[in-house]
């Protein structure tokens, strides 16, 4: 099939953010708003709790820049729906929804805003405008084309087909004309929050405002933290040492800088959906061999990559799916976590490679197993990884030389195809999508093609297996096997990020990636009289 090949213009950076959409029969419900009966009705004792928020930036959710704003943001809206922690969609403002072909249709709760007015279609309508306007939640809803409702009921129309569509809707829901037209990017601190319908809606002006639990939550919301103060951080260096000293008392850090600090307190890990991946470069005529490429995956120790190269803080993976996601549970292929050192090695003998040169490469009569590794020398974690690689790699004499790069040459290297091969990571959205890597033009700049005569271009099969995957017409069990045995890019792990929390919590804290706060109903830290000893 002839094609002309044209690099992405799109930079990949060390941490590139995809959008985020999903959808599965799988949904879980809430719990329902009706109390269960009961002979005793349990006292809560109020529990203090503080969370930093960011110095000079909003809670509004469409225009909030820093992370520690978004995380709060979750508290203040509801969605339609969120992405539980195992990566499958739950049903909050939306009370049903049906899916056929290009046609995702909701069917809302009976809900109110924080302003008592009832949510209705036209609400999720201009929600969903601004959204699509967003810098944050534009990404994950660009296969949507439109949305129409009346009453209760909203219809979505999607450009093309997608089975996993429900999770792009986890965007959040404000009445309808309430978000503030204009605004001084110097002061977002001072724009008028729109209404919400969140479990807490803010009392006070920023930065001195405190979180009031909302008890009209569609959820049922009846938590043990009825008030959170917040306090004003201008900073993300300093986040654990503000934690460890009592400024606040949670903070979620999703360990994008590569580094992790101890802190003298309680955590809890969180799985998220940013993957680790091993891109080809195909004008490197040696990884248009499938063998060379699926050789590759098999001499990589993917447990000894995340123990020793993100310090435990990943998860080893053989799919570009996230282990975490429950669809994944009985989905198994040949290439396991571990090396396979004896299986790479035939593959490569059987291609060809049977020699090793004078300078220690394996070679056949006309190439050799040499190459560079291109990663981002800003990333200790990508770093440390990527020599394991380097040294997984020589167990056969496949010569690698790493080239670390600043964030920016990094970046540019990676968009206009100067490498040969390189270390990448990408947030991968709820909806499980890869089109970043299996569209003609993905951001991922991964090998989809290869050039095997002149003017003769060659499309990796699981380009076209994706798109039947996508569109329901293959099985994910079914694109998986076909994926390992095709190996266009070599999936390493996915990343995790930790939470972490003050001592005074007296129960377990565990939000998710998409909601830090997930839970929070049950929270509970230690009394102010407890605190202070009963004094």
């Amino acid at each position: 099939m002839k094609r002309t090949r044209r690099f992405s213009a799109l930079l990949v950076s060390l941490c590139l953010l995809a959008g985020l959409c999903a959808c599965s029969d799988d949904v879980q419900e809430p719990e329902q708003n009706t109390p269960q009966k009961s002979e005793t009705v349990e006292t809560k004792t109020e529990c203090p709790l503080t969370l930093p928020v960011a110095h000079s930036d909003t809670l509004d959710p469409f225009r909030a820049r820093s992370a520690v704003n978004r995380s709060l943001i979750t508290l203040l809206y509801d969605p339609l729906v969120t992405v539980g922690a195992d990566f499958q969609p739950q049903l909050i403002l939306a009370d049903s929804y049906s899916l056929d072909g290009k046609t995702l249709s909701i069917t809302l709760k009976k809900a109110y805003f924080t302003d008592s007015s009832a949510i209705t279609a036209e609400d999720v309508e201009y929600s969903f405008e601004k959204a699509k306007k967003s810098d944050y939640y534009s990404a994950r809803l660009s296969n949507f084309s439109s949305v129409d409702g009346s009453g209760s009921t909203v219809v979505f129309t999607l450009k093309s087909a997608d089975v996993l569509a429900l999770s792009c809707l986890d965007f959040p829901i404000v009445k309808n004309g309430t978000v503030q037209s204009s605004f001084d990017e110097n002061k977002l601190y001072e724009i008028a929050l729109p209404v919400g319908s969140g479990r807490y809606t803010v009392k006070g002006t920023l930065p001195n405002a405190t979180l009031v639990a909302n008890t009209r939550n569609v959820r049922g919301f009846d938590p043990y933290i009825t008030e959170i103060k917040l306090f004003e951080v201008t900073d993300s260096d300093g986040m654990a040492y503000g934690l460890q000293i009592g400024n606040y008392d949670c903070w979620y850090n999703d360990l994008s800088s590569g580094e992790y600090i101890r802190v003298n307190a309680g955590l809890s890990v969180v799985p998220t959906n940013n993957f680790v991946y091993l891109a080809f470069n195909p004008d490197k005529t040696i990884f248009q061999q499938t063998e060379v490429r699926r050789a590759v995956s098999l001499l990589l120790d993917r447990e000894s990559i995340v123990s020793m190269g993100f310090q435990g803080h990943a998860t080893a993976s053989v799919t570009p799916f996230n282990p975490a996601w429950s669809s994944m549970k009985n989905i198994a292929v040949n290439t396991t976590v571990t090396a396979q050192t004896q299986t790479a090695l035939e593959l490569l003998e059987g291609a060809g490679y049977t020699n090793i040169n004078g300078y220690g490469y394996r070679a056949s009569r006309t190439k050799s197993l040499n190459c560079t590794l291109t990663v981002c020398a800003d990333n200790p974690f990508k770093v440390a990884a990527a020599k394991q690689i380097k040294e997984q790699l020589a167990a056969v004499n496949f010569n690698v030389r790493i080239l670390e790069l600043s964030y920016k040459d990094y970046s540019q290297a990676i968009a206009n195809g100067e490498f040969e091969m390189y270390l990448g990571e990408i947030k991968i959205p709820a909806n499980m999508d890869l089109s970043a890597f299996f569209s003609h033009y993905g951001a991922a700049n991964a090998v989809m093609e290869a050039e095997v005569e002149d003017g003769l271009w060659e499309i990796n099969p699981s380009v076209d297996a994706y798109g039947k995957f996508v569109s329901g017409n293959m099985s994910l069990t079914d694109f998986c096997l076909l994926f390992d045995g095709e190996t266009p890019f070599v999936p390493v792990c996915y990343r995790n990020a930790v939470q972490v929390y003050s001592r005074d919590f007296t129960t377990e804290i565990s939000g998710t990636c998409y909601d830090n706060f997930y839970g929070i109903d049950k929270w509970q830290t230690k009394t102010d009289e407890d605190q202070t000893g009963g004094k």
